[in-house]
């Protein structure tokens, strides 16, 4: 994988993002079980992650801005998946939403950096009561606001929806929306079994005015942008393709700090034949899921290198292969725990909160297996014949 050049504009040789995650591991490792007791990350470790630039690895702020962030991005996520799957769902995931702001416009742009310090960016899904609404200034935005992962320490808020007429009719076109944080009031409703640590509460806003400048069309911002943009190719490619594969980082790196938590309890046990084959078969699903997985990253940072959109063809491939990769590191795992026996089965061991954590990851929307197989199924079946079109890779 890519890794940040190590030097400076000043020369001085500094380490690469995946180093600086390396040197936290034992750290993030240690508070884990705290963390998830706690539902929120320490403050200690969002520290970290700021200090170390670890939530701008993707920002349009960082230095040099022409490098690559995506590739750097998804390394440094699994690998701190391995210690704590929170944390590297904050550095993939929420700030993975920098290169969002990578895409408006300037002036917006400027608004959201404009006292210099490190901004952070949550998101939100909308819930049955969430509204936007025209505003001779902007629109209004309402109603509660579902799963918004690190709200408690994000600057800005960014949301989608169509914008609904005063008659209460949805309009055609989604738009997306930044909100300060200061305009948020954060519901206390995160208590998950997995996952517990990313703190991705509800939110409530009250009739909260967004300026026009803050107001784009989410296609706009989303889809290949005719005139290329300075900087990584993530602010001009498509970027559907790359947020949705970023959860990919944490998974393969939670299930292998599992693999590894596993292998460490059974060092002082004289281990048999059967719980040897099934450490061999769990190691061989995960350097599968290894493979496949470092193969979607380099076809993904080649696409934007290249500053082209992904074929149909390709992306149900993506979305296909992005699932089986989820699905493999939840049967490696799953294997193991269901024969590590019923004493394991505590909140405070590892295993089992890594456990808990990879299935939280694998139920997400972006590696939903059904939809994925049956969309690449459908795509197969109703193209052209083609005698190769069934082994394609």
């Amino acid at each position: 994988m890519l890794e940040n050049d190590r030097h400076s504009l000043d020369g001085v040789i500094r380490p690469t993002p995946v180093e600086r995650v390396r040197q936290r591991l034992a750290g993030w490792q240690q508070r884990a079980a705290d963390a998830e007791q706690n539902r929120t990350l320490s403050q200690a470790t969002f520290d970290e992650l700021f200090d170390d630039g670890l939530l701008e690895l993707v920002s349009p702020r960082r230095e040099p801005l022409d490098t690559p962030g995506w590739p750097v991005l998804m390394e440094a996520s699994r690998l701190a998946a391995r210690a704590c799957a929170s944390t590297a769902w904050m550095i993939s995931l929420v700030g993975g939403h920098a290169a969002i702001a990578g895409r408006l416009s300037r002036a917006c742009q400027h608004r959201l950096f404009e006292n210099g310090r490190p901004q952070l960016f949550a998101s939100a899904s909308v819930g049955p009561h969430s509204r936007l609404l025209p505003d001779a200034d902007g629109t209004r935005v309402n109603g509660t606001w579902r799963f918004s992962s690190g709200i408690e320490q994000a600057t800005w808020l960014l949301l989608n929806a169509p914008v609904t007429d005063h008659d209460g009719t949805p309009g055609s076109e989604r738009m997306l929306v930044v909100v300060s944080t200061r305009d948020v009031e954060i519901l206390d409703t995160w208590d998950t079994c997995g996952m517990a640590a990313t703190g991705s509460h509800d939110v409530l806003l009250r009739d909260v005015l967004v300026p026009a400048e803050q107001v784009f069309r989410l296609e706009d911002i989303f889809a290949h942008r005719t005139s290329e943009l300075p900087g990584d190719y993530l602010y001009s490619v498509p970027i559907v393709p790359f947020i949705t594969t970023s959860l990919l980082g944490p998974v393969l790196g939670c299930a292998e700090g599992a693999y590894a938590s596993y292998i460490e309890s059974l060092r002082q046990q004289k281990v048999p034949a059967p719980a040897r084959e099934r450490l061999a078969h769990s190691a061989a699903q995960l350097s599968a899921a290894t493979a496949l997985y470092t193969t979607l990253v380099s076809m993904l940072h080649e696409s934007g290198q290249t500053r082209r959109s992904l074929s149909m063809d390709e992306l149900l491939r993506l979305k296909r292969d992005r699932s089986y990769v989820a699905r493999l590191c939840l049967q490696a795992i799953q294997r193991l725990v269901e024969h590590a026996g019923a004493s394991s089965m505590t909140r405070d061991n590892t295993l089992h909160h890594q456990w808990r954590d990879l299935q939280a990851m694998v139920a997400h929307r972006d590696v939903h297996w059904d939809s994925a197989m049956l969309g690449y199924a459908d795509f197969v079946l109703d193209a052209p014949a083609c005698p190769h079109a069934l082994i394609t890779p």
